[in-house]
């Protein structure tokens, strides 16, 4: 891909797409020069939303400054094209945060006039925080994994500075290019304010200063709340990403461990397709297996010490196939029943692993078949096999058919939202679980686009790893997937190559190398608004849990006032919760994520009270 000169909106925005079918040569998009598209039918523009309302009459500081500063409901809601209401123009910022918590500031800045070199800086005077500055990126993605037409999406959340920015070019690389912004455009600024756990609680005056050249100033107050309290994290709830670790065998341990840092810090505590190990069948018609866990402990150790305590889930994958081979079986092992020696041997692999793994910290689960169906005697068969060697086992379906068939052989059934976002299927999914003592499990949140791309928009993350994790009352909230590029992994367009069926970017993180496609060069991942939502997620349910221990803890005092006042709480809690309505985080809901912000704000306020 060719570096575009504007992502923005402006002179070098193109929109027009030749009439014949797209070749393999270098297209425009969305503004965006590529170098390679997948061929087929040309690419076009879904339909824009919307801005049939007038842009407010400027203040006269937003004169002199050539901008307006506003605040969207959404951080997804900002675009090149974006007008600001009346009612969402700002003329202050205001954030609050616990000692230890990262939180987010977003605002867009929409231009009166040519504006040049726009910086925006923060003043945290004495405010007990860091800042950084980033922007929204704005760039065309396709509406589907496979959709011809493409949307204008803010995604990637990359640095600015002194008037000038990153963006992408090609295959994981960046560059340098001035940050300029037309009239009747534009900008969208992330700012990620980070409190040490140390922080003094208090209001902290700040200042956010937007800058362009020529032009004054346009001045923002932010008002810094530190609360008085540090979050609980729960220890039975899990978070675990796809992680798609194949990507570190050309990355150093180094590399690998501040990638864990950061899965953690983003409220991720185990990983999916965790390494295993390998098994030696050599000894296998004597009944004998050996097992090598070392790659489980290295990494294990690797996670224990960036903060992610597990448990993982393992898929070591093609195991009854190797079994066979070693026994020199020839059977069809898709079809039918499979030879008791098959049984014997896959279910002596899983003895031998449980074994090899026994004493280290970390639990891990046996992960053999993505999404199968009820008919699928293979998956079937291998997971009664891992269970009676003792594995703990994870399968993710999207109907009920396999956990049907399955149930007694799965410690972690994990259900796709749509089958668990409404309140009577929660329930009726703790209630299988329950009938088997199996962990209920869900996955729904990350990088989707069926029906709805999750990538440009805060509230489905948020939604699906906080407020739906909480209301199911499930174990776990499985996120799909960390990074898996198609071909150029800034091109949403080149992928069918790689994955005919879906060659859209399966990412929610986007690299940053310094040579292309060279992980053994990754700087960490870039990240985006969908990433950061599911930070805000799990700091979401931490606020909620933090208030339900404290209820739990003031219930048992012998104080009558101090019970009462808990009791109150709980049915504060309770009615808050219910006040956020069930929906799927894969498909376009429209709620506002600012509901999300006024729960945490009225639940930090009851925490306090009973504090």
């Amino acid at each position: 891909m060719v570096v575009a000169a504007a992502p923005l909106l402006g002179a070098a925005f193109l929109f027009a797409a030749p009439a014949h079918a797209q070749e393999a040569a270098p297209v425009s998009i969305g503004g965006v020069t590529y170098g390679h598209v997948d061929p087929g039918e040309p690419f076009t523009e879904a339909a824009r939303p919307p801005q049939d309302w007038p842009v407010p009459e400027p203040a006269p500081a937003e004169a002199a400054a050539g901008m307006i500063a506003y605040v969207t409901p959404d951080p997804g809601d900002y675009k090149p094209y974006r007008m600001p209401k009346a009612e969402e123009r700002t003329d202050s910022l205001t954030v609050s945060l616990t000692p230890g918590e990262d939180e987010p500031v977003c605002f867009g800045v929409y231009g009166l006039a040519e504006l040049r070199g726009l910086t925006v800086r923060v003043s945290t005077r004495r405010a007990p925080v860091t800042a950084e500055v980033r922007y929204e990126h704005f760039w065309p993605q396709r509406t589907g994994w496979g959709s011809r037409e493409w949307y204008m999406t803010p995604e990637l959340l990359l640095p600015c500075a002194d008037g000038s920015r990153q963006v992408p070019t090609t295959r994981g690389l960046l560059a340098e290019a001035p940050f300029d912004l037309a009239a009747g455009e534009t900008a969208a600024f992330w700012i990620t304010l980070s409190a040490p756990p140390d922080a003094r609680p208090g209001t902290y005056r700040s200042l956010v200063r937007v800058e362009s050249a020529g032009r004054a100033t346009l001045r923002l107050p932010l008002t810094v709340e530190v609360l008085p309290f540090r979050l609980r994290r729960p220890a039975d709830r899990y978070w675990v990403l796809y992680a798609d670790t194949g990507r570190w065998q050309s990355m150093t341990d180094q590399q690998i461990l501040a990638e864990l840092r950061d899965f953690a810090r983003h409220g991720i505590t185990g990983l999916v397709e965790m390494p295993l190990g390998d098994a030696d069948l050599s000894g296998l018609a004597a009944g004998k297996v050996a097992f090598d866990a070392g790659p489980f402990r290295r990494m294990a150790a690797l996670c224990r010490e960036a903060g992610l305590p597990g448990p993982h889930v393992c898929c070591p994958g093609g195991m009854p196939e190797r079994v066979r081979d070693a026994l020199g079986l020839q059977c069809d092992l898709a079809t039918g029943t499979w030879p008791e020696a098959i049984t014997r041997g896959v279910e002596a692999v899983a003895r031998a692993a449980v074994a090899a793994t026994r004493d280290d910290p970390a639990r891990w689960y046996y992960y053999g078949v993505d999404e199968p169906s009820g008919d699928n005697t293979y998956a079937i068969q291998d997971y009664q096999c891992w269970r009676r060697g003792r594995a703990e086992t994870y399968a993710t379906f999207y109907n009920l058919g396999f956990l049907e068939q399955a149930s007694e052989y799965l410690t972690a059934p994990c259900f796709v939202s749509g089958l668990i976002s409404v309140a009577e299927a929660a329930e009726s999914a703790r209630t299988t679980c329950a009938q088997t003592g199996a962990e209920f499990w869900w996955y729904g949140t990350g990088c989707y686009v069926n029906p709805f791309p999750q990538e440009g928009f805060m509230f489905p993350n948020r939604y699906g790893a906080g407020l739906l994790f909480w209301k199911t009352g499930a174990r776990a909230q499985a996120t799909w997937t960390f990074c898996r590029p198609h071909e150029d992994v800034f091109n949403d367009f080149d992928g069918s190559a790689a994955n005919p069926a879906e060659p859209k970017e399966q990412v929610t993180c986007y690299p940053h190398f310094l040579q292309p496609d060279d992980w053994s060069t990754y700087q960490g991942a870039l990240p985006t608004i969908a990433w950061e939502s599911l930070r805000e997620g799990a700091d979401d349910y931490a606020y909620l849990h933090t208030l339900a221990s404290l209820i739990g803890e003031r219930r048992r005092s012998h104080d009558p006032a101090v019970r009462a006042r808990a009791e109150a709480a709980q049915a504060t809690l309770d009615e808050l919760v219910a006040g956020i309505p069930w929906a799927n985080p894969m498909d376009g809901v429209a709620f506002e994520t600012t509901r999300l912000q006024t729960l945490r704000r009225t639940v930090a306020e009851l925490i306090v009270g009973l504090q």
